[in-house]
């Protein structure tokens, strides 16, 4: 989702960039957001434009993409955390009783989750 955009105002200077899909796993699924990253590498929140039907649908097949492989991530994460639960589990109940920890702590999925700005090629607008 790249293109050259410009954002001009008569007192403000004309921004430049591409146009990206910022998508991060959250707590409540995957959250999807369109920014532009400027040249200077910055990203600003702004709405994405597709020029025309071709353009848009790569952009939405690009979009699909992303989205798939946050939740694949998320759910390699998930399987590794039960995992490494039962392993933890199978470890205390094979312990003898007198020799139980006083306090144990339990893994627990990262809630911060991951974010992925990305740009697709812009060569086909020029």
């Amino acid at each position: 989702m790249a293109e050259e955009a410009s954002n001009t105002a008569p007192s403000e200077q004309a921004i430049k960039g591409r146009s990206v899909f910022l998508v991060e796993t959250t707590p409540a699924g995957i959250a999807v957001q369109t920014a532009l990253l400027t040249e200077d590498g910055k990203l600003l929140n702004a709405p994405a434009i597709f020029p025309d039907v071709e353009y848009a649908f790569t952009q939405v097949d690009e979009l699909k993409s992303l989205i798939s492989a946050h939740f694949s991530q998320a759910a390699r994460l998930g399987a590794q955390v039960a995992s490494q639960q039962a392993q933890a589990n199978a470890a205390a109940s094979n312990m003898p009783t007198g020799s139980l920890p006083q306090a144990s702590t339990t893994a627990r999925p990262t809630r911060g989750g991951s974010k992925k700005a990305k740009a697709a090629d812009d060569s086909s607008l020029n």
